[in-house]
């Protein structure tokens, strides 16, 4: 990297291609014309000249862009790069490969829309752009090395709220040019503090693209706490006029002065008359895509150790048939975890016999999560080798998509039963304890605890105790005042939110017995000052015996006695003592 004007500017990390020829005759306006081409030592694709590092804010989104530049122009066809992101970077969308046509234009800007996570630190991540290609009828492929700035959070922005677009669908998932189609959105808050009347507005919209059908093109949401979601429709059109492709729109949502901006893509198939009639004759190497995917019907994530399908919509976007199509399913690789998902009750590996052109087919299989896998998104990669007849000629192309998968680790919290230090006698407190433990891998979210029941009273009915992380454990000690004696009973209720934002309860029972307090009669002969006792202040040996025959109400009753008794005694002392002091004055 490099800077100027006080700018980060990415610096050309891949070779500029050199060749055998001192004048590539392909690049010559005379057009002159050689029967192989020079030969390739270096890249030929590169970042361009001066060219700023992108950068996004930790926990939003964005669609950053890279200038990539063909250093030739004897790139024909198609010309697909697919974009690594670093760790904690994902994509907003399906797929994380585009396809350009360098032979009429010899500079694209690759658009990501990507989100980064809220945990990732400021700072500049790799990443890498790989290039696939012909040249002189082979293939090729190269790498482009470059990088992301990241704005870390600032530390009063921690705790801060987050609006996220965290899902969305649409209906029919392909639109046809001229009709009606509807938007469903899952809106979460996926930060520790709650939103109050969010207001949600689709942006992007025109009168030849995209318009509402009858509606209008905002919604209000009343309240999100923190980890909890909502999801909301909207009845919209598209202009017979638009070409077919994959055309986003804007989501914006405000609560106060507080701003968040996602996009959703609209895949759209045009019709013939709006083609554009300058666009090259020959034909272009069919594209294979995944239009859309799901993992559960109404499902927003899928749970760490439970089998979940996974359901993908192959779309041939071409004109010309693919046939002999292999398809392989697997989880992309990270340092973490080596891939979270693995296969379950299949093979990962699939045939198509053939694609016709603008036509579809579904895949679904079985995949497992690691159960010890950390709460975030993971990737699933699509590897398709396929053929076609392109300009009369057999072709052979391979493609790798991406899709995002997030995950869940399932919900272990954990109460203890409640210990009580009864019976008591009524008119003292009765004292018990309860304990909580996380025992699952995501945090749960704003536990408060509620005491209820009857013939008592304490100071803390309800109680908030907030977010538990993974592994965390506490307790909570409860003091009660009997109004009453008798049997005492009561319930301490746990309520908290889970990763998913939906609100689960633990209840805990406790009973116990209050005694009457009861002043006892204790008969002549056991006031005897010469009665036998073990120690001073000790038990003597009637109480022993009481308490083998009285069990525990006997032995509240003897405590009373035996501390009367030795009062007594020591009373009985000191009285000796003054009579004794008061004859000798006489003397």
């Amino acid at each position: 990297m490099d800077y100027k004007n006080g700018e980060t500017v990415l610096e050309s990390t891949s070779a500029v291609a050199t060749v055998a020829t001192t004048k590539d005759p392909v690049d010559d306006d005379t057009g002159g014309d050689t029967p192989t081409p020079p030969v390739i030592a270096g890249n030929i694709f590169s970042i361009g000249e001066n060219a700023r590092v992108p950068s996004i804010d930790a926990g939003k989104g964005a669609v950053i862009s890279y200038p990539v530049t063909s250093g030739s122009k004897r790139i024909s066809g198609d010309v697909q790069i697919t974009a690594k992101l670093p760790d904690k970077v994902y994509f907003n969308t399906a797929s994380s490969t585009q396809t350009f046509t360098f032979s009429r234009e010899r500079t694209h800007d690759v658009e990501l829309d990507i989100s980064a996570d809220s945990s990732l630190e400021s700072g500049t991540y790799p990443v890498t752009l790989t290039v696939s290609y012909k040249y002189g009828g082979a293939a090729r492929e190269e790498t482009i090395e470059t990088y992301l700035k990241v704005n870390g959070k600032t530390p009063e922005e921690e705790g801060a709220g987050q609006l996220s677009v965290v899902n969305y669908s649409v209906n029919p998932a392909s639109v046809n040019a001229g009709r009606n189609f509807k938007v469903s959105l899952t809106v979460q808050n996926t930060g520790t503090a709650d939103f109050e009347n969010i207001q949600v507005a689709l942006g992007g919209l025109a009168t030849e693209g995209f318009t509402m059908n009858g509606t209008v093109d905002s919604q209000r949401i009343s309240s999100l706490k923190a980890g909890a979601s909502t999801t909301l429709s909207f009845s919209l059109c598209s202009s017979e006029k638009m070409a077919s492709g994959n055309y986003n729109l804007d989501v914006t949502m405000t609560s106060g002065e507080s701003s968040y901006t996602s996009k959703i893509f609209v895949p759209v198939v045009g019709n013939p008359a709006v083609d554009d009639e300058d666009a090259p004759k020959t034909e272009s190497t069919p594209q294979l895509m995944i239009e859309s995917y799901s993992y559960g019907e109404g499902v927003t994530a899928v749970t760490g150790g439970e089998v979940f399908t996974l359901s993908a919509v192959i779309r041939n976007t071409g004109k010309t048939a693919v046939r002999n199509v292999k398809l392989t399913i697997s989880s992309t690789m990270d340092e973490q975890t080596g891939g979270a998902f693995s296969p379950a009750n299949s093979s990962n590996t699939f045939y198509i016999d053939s694609i016709p052109a603008g036509g579809s087919v579904t895949e679904t299989i079985d995949l497992l999560p690691k159960a010890d896998a950390s709460p975030k998104s993971y990737g699933v990669d699509f590897a398709f080798s396929y053929e076609a007849i392109v300009n009369d000629e057999l072709v052979t192309k391979e493609v790798t998509q991406t899709v995002a998968i997030p995950l869940i680790q399932p919900d272990r919290f954990e109460v203890t039963d409640i210990q009580m230090y009864g019976p008591v006698m009524f008119g003292e407190s009765l004292n018990g304890y309860v304990s909580y433990v996380n025992k699952g891998k995501s945090t749960i979210f704003n536990l408060s605890m509620k005491v209820a029941g009857d013939g008592f009273t304490t100071a803390e009915t309800e109680t908030y105790i907030g977010n538990v992380e993974s592994g965390s454990s506490d307790g909570y000690d409860l003091t009660l005042n009997p109004t009453q004696a008798g049997p005492l009973s009561g319930t301490v209720t746990f309520t908290y939110e889970d990763a998913n934002g939906d609100t689960k309860e633990i209840v805990k029972e406790f009973q116990t017995e209050v005694m009457e307090y009861v002043e006892p009669e204790i008969p002549d002969d056991m006031l005897d000052p010469d009665m036998p006792v073990e120690a001073e202040g000790g038990m003597p040996v009637w109480g022993w015996a009481a308490i083998a025959a009285g069990g525990v109400v006997v032995l509240i009753v003897v405590i009373v006695v035996v501390r009367k008794v030795v009062k007594k005694k020591k009373q009985a002392a000191l009285d000796a003592e003054d009579d004794y002091d008061d004859e000798g004055e006489q003397q």
